[in-house]
């Protein structure tokens, strides 16, 4: 059987003094030692959670703008490509040009100096056929 006497109250007084005592220097230190933690890896969650929705946007951002730079390029050398077709169909059709002008200047040049010569061998037809018959008789004419 239990004996309730005065001893009981003690230890219930030095219970409730020493859980106070506990209280105050032991578990309300530990638990803001704890919330303290708690709240400092919710905070590094949420600044990791901030910085991957700050990464994805810094991706697409680059990807937008890789693909811009991307368009910008292909349209430059489209541009370039083409201005560089033009000036070489330019530059052909130039050399084209003039070779076909040298071609009839070459040609009228001919001309004139058949014309030359065969005025020339007209002038000359009575002398040369002189000269080829008194070879051919072996005879002056």
């Amino acid at each position: 059987m239990i004996d309730l006497n005065a001893t009981l109250l003690i230890q219930w007084g030095i219970f409730i003094a020493l859980m106070i005592f506990l209280n105050f220097y032991l578990f309300k230190p530990v638990l803001r030692v704890i919330d303290a933690r708690q709240a400092k890896v919710e905070g590094t969650f949420a600044s990791a959670k901030e910085m991957r929705v700050q990464a994805s946007k810094n991706q697409d951002d680059y990807q937008a703008r890789l693909a811009a730079s991307k368009e910008e390029l292909f349209v430059r050398t489209s541009a370039i490509r083409e201005t560089a077709a033009k000036e070489s169909r330019e530059l052909m059709d130039k050399a084209r040009d003039e070779a076909m002008a040298q071609v009839a200047a070459t040609k009228d040049r001919v001309r004139q100096d058949i014309e030359v010569v065969r005025q020339e061998l007209v002038a000359n037809v009575d002398n040369l056929a002189r000269e080829i018959a008194g070879k051919v008789l072996d005879k002056k004419i």
